[in-house]
């Protein structure tokens, strides 16, 4: 092999560059919806708004390949999220594992919202990159944080 080789990407369809940083961002998203799925499970209190996270996310997806409507993140706007990082460390260190989780998981939104903003910068992904799905991770990191935060007190 001579030259490196490309993909082809079902958002823009064109040959892609590994590094393009597309796919990056697809696989920091399933990773966070992946931790999602487990809160679900850890923390049925919150299971079915866990539920309509990952939801999202998955509608998120065939938005930006395909352009078909995202759902409607309102519901993340009624849920108590926290912003700061006060207990980041107590967080890492108890003994909570769904608190641990949900903290994970707060910190891929922050990696997603990375990626997302790095692909709404780039020509051929920007229109299905926009601020206002950026807004529902913004929410998601602060919800997640508030959870991991209220998990360690149990």
């Amino acid at each position: 092999m001579t030259e490196f080789p490309k993909f082809h990407c079902c958002v823009n369809q064109k040959e892609e560059d590994y590094d393009s940083g597309i796919q990056m961002y697809f696989m920091k998203e399933y990773e966070l919806a992946e931790l999602i799925g487990r809160l679900i499970k850890m923390d049925e209190t919150h299971s079915d708004e866990y539920r309509k996270m990952f939801e999202f996310i998955k509608s998120l997806e065939n938005y930006i390949i395909t352009g078909e409507k995202a759902k409607d993140f309102g519901f993340l706007e009624n849920m108590e999220g926290s912003k700061g990082w006060a207990m980041d460390y107590s967080i890492l260190l108890n003994e909570s594992r769904p608190s641990r989780v949900a903290f994970r998981a707060c910190r891929k939104t922050i990696e997603v919202l990375y990626y997302y903003r790095v692909m709404s910068r780039m020509e051929g992904f920007s229109e299905r990159f926009n601020p206002e799905n950026f807004r529902a991770f913004l929410l998601l990191r602060d919800i997640l944080y508030k959870r991991s935060v209220d998990l360690m007190e149990r």
